[in-house]
């Protein structure tokens, strides 16, 4: 399944895409007096398990079934069924429960000039994000004030459907909802201006992240043979695999557990496959450029680069007056 969150009529719910219309599971079994109903909101219906899959397996059969007789499914005066040009798909998790995002790729970490430790075979390293700067399909990057420097990140990261603490990697694989296309936005001068003291990112990180457009269920893809590429304004990029990296998502997952509770609705992301940003390729997006992320069986995240930031006068500090442009050399 396609997992959403559409927005129609100043409502957001969780809703399915199937072929080109988006099918809204709960209002599916309500029009069809079926009882049981799943959650309307994406991290309850990850809580709910395989219970609230099923229901939406339920209502896809419903409204293939009703688009056969010529029927319109209709809960409550609301269409169940939509046709997908006529609803905004937002984040499929508008705020998940915590956001990490992990440095998986070698090719990534020597691409954007560090030394790889004997920590990067050891272990799943990440830096936590900020669930509150989710944002969706052809929603704007935010540019700050503080950064000359934005950059994107072509990324895959999945959803964790159930919890648990100190898992083992066999049991962590069945706790993986699905995945989705992860841009870990960027301002690469004052991350390596702030990084420059151990510590971090912080303001390099914590400003904008862009998800979408969909949670692809786990039995639709395999996680190690996903295609990524990354466009701006129509030229490619960069492009990529999930192949070539250190870890499974399950032994992320199992590695995040331990000695610490998970919970249903969280985001993990595998890091940048290699050549997949701009500090790699010693290019950089501009305002008012488009930056389309794609992955195969999952589909493209598409968003326009915002201007950049005015600070009011007086904000911040008088002490940062910007940091150093950062160039990797190219080989």
């Amino acid at each position: 399944m396609r997992l959403v969150t559409y927005e129609s009529a100043g409502t957001a719910r969780l809703g399915v895409l199937h072929g080109e219309a988006v099918v809204d599971p709960a209002r599916v079994l309500r029009a069809e007096n079926r009882g049981a109903a799943p959650p309307t909101e994406m991290v309850a219906f990850f809580e709910g398990g395989a219970e609230a899959r099923g229901l939406a397996e339920q209502a896809l059969l419903l409204a293939d079934a009703a688009a056969d007789r010529g029927d319109a499914l209709v809960d409550d005066g609301h269409p169940a069924v939509l046709p997908r040009d006529e609803v905004r798909l937002l984040a499929p998790v508008p705020r998940p429960r915590r956001i990490r995002d992990y440095l998986t790729y070698n090719q990534h970490a020597t691409g954007s000039g560090l030394e790889v430790p004997p920590a990067f075979a050891a272990m799943p390293i990440c830096y936590q994000g900020n669930a509150e700067t989710v944002i969706g399909p052809d929603e704007p990057l935010l540019w700050p004030s503080y950064t000359a420097q934005l950059d994107f990140e072509l990324e895959l990261g999945f959803f964790t459907s159930g919890g648990g603490k100190n898992l083992t990697p066999a049991e962590a694989a069945g706790r993986i909802a699905g995945v989705t296309i992860f841009n870990d936005v960027s301002a690469r001068d004052i991350q390596m201006f702030e990084m420059s003291m151990t510590i971090g990112p912080s303001k390099g990180k914590s400003f904008c992240t862009a998800m979408g457009p969909c949670v692809v269920t786990m039995d639709e893809v395999d996680e190690w043979e996903v295609r990524m590429s990354a466009t701006v304004n129509g030229e490619t990029w960069a492009s990529g695999s999930t192949k070539d990296r250190q870890f499974s998502f399950a032994e992320v997952l199992a590695w995040a557990s331990l000695d610490e509770p998970v919970y249903p609705g969280e985001f993990f992301a595998l890091g940048t496959v290699g050549g997949g940003c701009g500090l790699e390729l010693d290019r950089w997006i501009q305002p008012g450029d488009v930056v389309e992320l794609a992955a195969s069986g999952v589909g493209v995240l598409r968003n326009p680069v915002g201007q950049r930031q005015i600070a009011p006068e007086g904000a911040g500090l008088a002490s940062y007056q910007g940091a150093p442009e950062v160039h990797i050399p190219r080989r």
